[in-house]
């Protein structure tokens, strides 16, 4: 009632505003980490492409001892 009677002394309908549209935003999958297992999304990951597939890191760090560890597991 106290809505109905400020509204009508200050010349508003009483309804709210109407909100703007809100942007539409897609989801973006997340990939695992496959050195410590953390989920990354792809547009900030460290990507290394590797027998044709990509992988993502989620750090510069991550990415290099994969590609140690590689280097070992292959050299024994």
């Amino acid at each position: 009632m106290m809505r109905t009677l400020l509204a009508k002394a200050l010349g508003t309908s009483g309804t709210p505003p109407m909100s703007q549209p809100h942007e539409t935003l897609t989801p973006v999958a997340l990939q695992r980490d496959p050195y410590c297992g953390t989920y990354v999304s792809p547009e900030i990951s460290f990507p290394l492409e590797q027998s044709g597939q990509v992988l993502h890191f989620c750090s510069a760090e991550c990415r290099a001892r994969y590609q140690s560890n590689a280097k070992r597991a292959a050299s024994a």
